[in-house]
């Protein structure tokens, strides 16, 4: 016998009224005629229920119709659906958990319609039907009703769940995963932001597991774009293997247009849901700048990109499949700007960083963060077709402009080498283009004291600045544009087009759209327009080209007359120099240095302009004052003595003589031996040898005597009557160092000959 649900509920609100989380409930109810008490988080509350998944609309026939039965099957289907979403919402909690939990088939009819609803980007390919269309809505709102209540875990005073306990029961029974979060964000973060935002801070707030499996999947993101790469021509690198350069020639593989529909689709699922991922879990971002995303995704804009279009080029771009190509062609688009947007959202957190803790934030911090987002742009800007078009989505000086009011101390070098490279990147970069880069080089150089503006600033404005950026043409490109516009405007002359084009940077739909609308300049609207064009003399071009080519260590010096007009011939030669001096004399003679000096000290009255410089007159102005040396012992001075290498043979013998005497009682006391005695005593030696092996024996314990070394004593005295303590070591020292000496290998040895049959 078992209760009724309604008897249940009271029984579980007269339970709750203890207020006690879900783990910690438990539920009386009968079972079999016995009453027994059930943790409300069990298995008994869960029902066999059978579900229907969700499943995609049935596509519409060529004629608008839907075959026969179709609609009304995937109708039905969708009111069963939603049927049992509804019976999941009005359960109690613990009977809801407990069905969520031990039921593995209630989360799969969640996730059927996580992964198989269609996205935003393919929205506009679901049928036009208002029936099929209201089914889907109302399906797309219960399951985000259930995916509120999954992330509750407190929804009422009496129905609750503790958040440790929440954290580990939706972590364990994979109740929300990092692919289930993407998906939430694809389907529900456009429309909904805050409420999606809600579910995935209380994800990671109650687990913070799901930080680290953030940053694993990361890992598997990146293997999907390398997989993609490869798809389309480019290599996949183990890492840490070595690849010859023949194996690595990129190799597209064989693609069919629907095969080729499906990727595009797969790029532009996998950019936009990344996309609206980071654009909601601003945190998040972090996770992904750490790791270098940003590289990655700039790396496969450069390269894969391109090949896609490439390959749709060739597989769609015909006359009977030009619908599939304008819709796969804007997919791509569009998978462009999410790329652009996910590299965006993953660099800015620098910049953000910057200014949300512009007040705790040190300066160390600060420089940092400015190098960090310095640091990434520099490594992308050999992708330049990347920095083309995030450039023109996201303006690199408007961020160093904020950053430069934030941290006034920024390096201006790095910033403005940054941003010549971003201008270089673009073909012909447009005035406006100009004038705002150099503009925001003069802003950011502002706050600059005036020590810096004179020194570093200055040089870093100078150079920042480009004069101008002429594109120039010529050869087989100039004659293929003017034939290009003569095809349209064949009575124009090579020469006119070809002024046209230099006007014009060589641009030439900018011609054509000129001359068809009469806005040419007033110095092309003069010229003949049937004006020939004269080729350039191949000599003059020759020796152009080779003064160009020149390679020389004194290229560009001071009398490099191919690259200066004006060379200061005073300084050329022929030959050995000839000095203004013939010799040292002369040299030292030559006092014309002293014209160049005479009006400086002339000025301070040091010299006499009408006398001469030097007077050798004797100066008798001390001589009244007493500064004579007194007696002999007043001053104790050194006596003089004479080298003895400069004395003669007899003065060494007499200085000798004299002083050996006084000599004589100091090599007394200090007894050493004679100057001229090189070679020792041999008894002298022997002995001090024999002394030192005597002491060495003695550390060691063992003494020698006599002229042959003998064992230590081990006999000792007669058996009975005990021995002394140094025999008993001796002995023990034998018994140890036994194997050392003597014969006690012979057995060995013998057995080892005997083996060799020696």
């Amino acid at each position: 016998m078992t209760q009724t649900p309604d008897e249940i509920a009271k029984q579980m609100d007269g339970n709750q009224s203890n207020c006690k989380p879900l783990e910690e409930l438990t539920v009386s109810a009968l079972r079999n005629g016995v009453m027994k008490e059930i943790p409300a988080l069990h298995q008994d509350w869960r029902e066999e229920r059978q579900y229907l998944y969700y499943k995609p609309p049935p596509t519409v026939e060529p004629n608008g119709s839907f075959p026969i039965g179709a609609k009304e099957a995937w109708l039905e289907r969708m009111d069963f659906l939603n049927t049992d979403l509804r019976w999941l919402l009005e359960l109690k909690q613990f009977r809801f958990w407990s069905q969520i939990i031990y039921s593995e088939q209630t989360l799969d009819v969640i996730l059927s319609f996580l992964q198989d609803a269609p996205p935003y980007y393919v929205i506009e390919e679901f049928p036009q039907d208002d029936e099929m269309w209201n089914s889907f809505q109302n399906t797309h709102y219960l399951v985000f009703l259930l995916l509120t209540r999954l992330a509750t875990y407190k929804e009422s005073e009496t129905e609750f769940i503790s958040p440790e306990y929440f954290g580990n029961l939706i972590y364990d029974n994979y109740v929300f995963t990092i692919p289930m979060i993407l998906d939430i964000c694809m389907l529900y973060g456009r429309e909904n932001r805050t409420q999606v935002l809600q579910i995935i801070d209380t994800v990671f707030q109650v687990q913070p597991k799901y930080q680290e499996d953030l940053e694993k999947s990361v890992h598997f993101i990146c293997k999907v774009f390398r997989y993609i790469e490869q798809k389309f021509g480019g290599q996949k690198l183990p890492e840490g293997e070595v690849v010859k350069l023949l194996e690595s020639s990129n190799r597209q593989e064989e693609m069919m247009l629907f095969e080729l529909k499906d990727m595009v689709l797969y790029v532009l699922d996998t950019a936009a849901n990344i996309s609206l991922f980071l654009d909601i879990c601003n945190p998040a971002c972090k996770v992904f700048h750490q790791q270098k995303f940003e590289l990655k995704i700039a790396h496969f804009y450069e390269n894969t990109v391109p090949q896609i279009y490439r390959k749709l080029e060739m597989l769609a771009n015909k006359d009977d499949m030009q619908p599939m190509y304008v819709h796969l062609k804007h997919k791509l688009d569009v998978t462009r700007v999410e790329l652009l947007k996910v590299f965006h959202s993953c660099l800015v957190t620098c910049l953000n960083s910057l200014l949300e803790q512009t007040d705790t934030t040190t300066e160390a911090e600060v420089k940092r963060y400015v190098d960090d987002y310095v640091g990434v742009l520099t490594e992308c800007l050999t992708e330049k077709m990347f920095i083309r078009d995030y450039h023109s989505l996201y303006p690199i000086d408007e961020d160093l402009d904020a950053m430069s009011q934030v941290c006034p101390e920024m390096c201006f070098l790095k910033c403005d080498f940054l941003l010549e490279a971003v201008l270089s990147c673009f073909d012909l970069p447009s005035q406006s283009e100009m004038k705002r880069l150099m503009k925001a080089g003069d802003r950011r150089q502002e706050p600059l004291s005036d020590s810096q503006k004179n020194g570093e600033a200055t040089a870093s404005k100078e150079s920042s600045c480009p004069a101008t950026l002429k594109k120039h043409v010529t050869g087989v490109e100039l004659e293929s544009l003017i034939s290009e516009i003569k095809d349209v405007l064949p009575h124009l002359g090579n020469g006119f087009v070809e002024k046209c084009l230099e006007n014009f940077d060589f641009v030439s739909e900018s011609v054509i759209n000129a001359i068809l609308e009469d806005t040419l300049p007033a110095d092309l609207r003069d010229l003949d327009w049937t004006l020939p064009r004269i080729p350039p003399d191949v000599v003059v071009a020759d020796e152009t080209a080779n003064a160009s080519q020149r390679l020389n260590i004194f290229d560009n010096d001071e009398f490099d007359i191919m690259t200066q007009d004006q060379v200061d011939t005073s300084r050329i030669h022929k030959g050995k120099r000839k000095g203004k001096h013939k010799n040292l004399i002369e040299l030292i003679d030559d006092k014309s240095h002293r014209a160049e000096f005479r009006d400086m000290y002339a000025k301070f009255g040091v010299i006499d302009t009408e006398g001469s410089m030097y007077d050798d007159e004797y100066d008798d102005t001390y001589d009244h004052l007493d500064v004579s040396v007194g007696d002999e012992g007043d001053l104790e001075r050194r006596p003089f003595v004479v080298p003895r290498v400069l004395c003669s043979k007899d003065e060494e013998d007499s200085s000798e003589g004299e002083s050996e005497g006084e000599e004589q009682g100091e090599r007394e006391e200090k007894a050493g031996p004679p100057r001229d005695e090189f070679v020792p005593n041999p008894e002298e030696q022997r002995a001090k040898a024999e002394q030192r092996r005597q002491q060495k024996m003695q550390s060691r314990g063992r003494v020698w005597r006599g002229s042959g070394p003998k064992d230590r004593d081990v006999a000792g005295g007669p058996k009975g009557q005990g021995q002394q303590k140094e025999v008993l070591i001796n002995r023990e020292h034998k018994n140890v160092h036994k194997a050392s000496h003597g014969n006690h290998n012979r057995r060995v040895l013998s057995q080892r000959k005997r083996q060799q049959r020696m």
